[in-house]
């Protein structure tokens, strides 16, 4: 195969390839406060503007991010986009009120009239407060050693290319191969009237490959993706051509699949099939949905919820994974936060806000898109822990069932808890082994009700790296091991 087709140029800046460096917008460290920034005084100045009409919290979220965007289809580049968004917002909070504003500039005389919208939105009528910051030094736990800024345009297409090559390699029946490459770097400031004045650098880099198959007038669908809290160390080696076929190999198996049974029957999940405990179960613990008593989990807490055998976690201190970060947006350390500890409701997810509601502590779960949007609770590492059992003997134990190998596409009720949840590569077990793939099968269910049928869990763990709407998009990681849910409906077309 010849080399990647270039034929569109850099979108977005239009300045070339040497944008793509972005000399001088990154201090060459990780964080300390940088001097295009409003000083400490100015900071000072505009959240006590904030807090003028009667807030008793408010903070200010000043960001830089640069991106670059490429997409190949048909071995040619379809499009190569690189950007830059800059800007603050300041937040003001006052009982349940919420006032937000911000201005895509760093201009201190704008973000004080930024913060007088948001003081006027939570007017409390109180008398307003006297602000002091103390610089804070964020934790390391995301980095990057090879910041992608640095990498030229050339090198990331090198890498699209042998992506390209891996996957068309694999068969002949490969008929189609789309890859989507993006890289990020995000640095924030953050100042509150805690006190806090910190900074945090954080990077990011994704790579999906899509590949088509087709033979004898079938057509089948594989992917593959990466994604992580790194620079492009996370592409060294082989990874590029792992990727390439990872997705042709699926494509490829997934043109034998048969169609898929229905009825309910045991359901195998593989380690990595953590989405549907971070769509099924994972948003009704957020503590939003706690407070708006919208959640099926909603003064639960020490109650028993699911099996002995089901520890169910929020971790984005787990290092480099996609959803990690150092510190969350509203300033809170990363960390470890058990939701259910051997089957029983422990607690809730919380930012700043919910934890002053509930009288609780804050979990560092506060995160926003950009600084364009306020920090809400969400979820960063949603995981499943490991139990005792082996892998091989869960699927040797069961007589007839559903191997869920990768999951694809949903519908969830987050009220509820029901799901509807697609899987692109499935296989039948019979006799406790695993025979012909399946295509079509959907996975219906309550994800209350599925914590109370896990009957299995083993050893091993996985990861899948995807992305959370919730009114606001954020990088977020699922993770679990092989697990056996005893009875599952099945939609399927057999």
């Amino acid at each position: 195969m010849t080399a990647i087709t270039r034929r569109r140029f850099i979108q977005g800046l239009g300045a070339g390839t040497a944008a793509i460096a972005a000399p001088g917008l990154f201090t060459s460290a990780w964080g300390g406060l940088r001097p295009d920034e409003p000083s400490p005084s100015e900071m000072r100045r505009i959240l006590t503007r904030a807090l003028e009409r009667g807030g008793q919290y408010a903070d200010l979220f000043l960001e830089t991010r640069a991106n670059t965007q490429i997409q190949v289809s048909s071995s040619e580049i379809s499009s190569l986009e690189y950007g830059v968004i800059q800007g603050g917002g300041v937040r003001t909070v006052a009982g349940e009120k919420m006032g937000y504003a911000y201005a895509e500039s760093f201009d201190a005389g704008q973000l004080e009239d930024v913060a007088t919208s948001a003081a006027r939105i939570a007017e409390a009528g109180g008398p307003p407060s006297r602000v002091s910051l103390q610089v804070e030094e964020a934790p390391r736990i995301v980095w990057a050693e090879k910041p992608v800024e640095n990498a030229p345009v050339a090198e990331k297409i090198a890498l699209v290319e042998r992506v390209d090559r891996a996957a068309r390699a694999v068969s002949p029946d490969i008929m189609q191969v789309t890859i989507n490459y993006a890289d990020s770097r995000q640095r924030f400031t953050l100042a509150n009237t805690e006190g806090q004045l910190l900074s945090d650098d954080l990077p990011l880099i994704y790579l999906r490959v899509t590949a088509i198959a087709s033979r004898n007038g079938k057509v089948a669908q594989g992917m593959f993706r990466i994604s992580s809290r790194a620079g492009m160390e996370q592409m060294e080696g082989g990874v590029p051509e792992e990727a390439g076929r990872g997705a042709a190999e699926q494509a490829v198996r997934m043109l034998e699949a048969q169609p898929a049974p229905t009825g309910e029957m045991p359901v195998v999940v593989a380690a990595g099939g953590g989405v549907v405990f971070h769509e099924a179960v994972g948003h009704g613990l957020e503590a939003d949905a706690i407070l708006r008593g919208t959640s099926v989990f909603t003064g639960r807490v020490g109650e028993k919820v699911a099996t002995d055998l089901i520890t169910l976690y929020d971790d984005a201190s787990m290092p480099r994974l996609r959803g990690s970060y150092n510190v969350d947006d509203e300033g809170v350390p990363a960390q470890k936060t058990v939701l259910i500890e051997k089957g029983q409701l422990v607690g809730y997810m919380h930012s700043r806000r919910t934890a002053y509601n509930m009288r609780a502590n804050p979990t560092g779960n506060g995160r926003r898109q950009s600084f364009r949007h306020p920090a809400i609770v969400r979820m960063s590492n949603t995981c499943v822990a490991p139990g005792r059992d082996s892998a091989d003997e869960i699927i040797k134990s069961t007589r007839r069932g559903i191997y869920a190998a990768e999951f694809g596409g949903g519908e969830v009720d987050t009220t509820t808890g029901q799901f509807t949840f697609g899987l692109r590569e499935a296989y039948l077990i019979e006799d406790g082994k695993l025979t012909a793939p399946i295509e079509g099968a959907n996975l219906v269910g309550s994800g209350p009700e599925v914590l109370k049928r896990i009957d299995r869990v083993a050893s091993d763990f996985g990861v899948w790296p995807g992305t959370c709407g919730k009114g606001q998009w954020v990088p977020v990681t699922s993770g679990c091991p092989t697990l056996r849910v005893s009875a599952l409906t099945v939609g399927g077309t057999a």
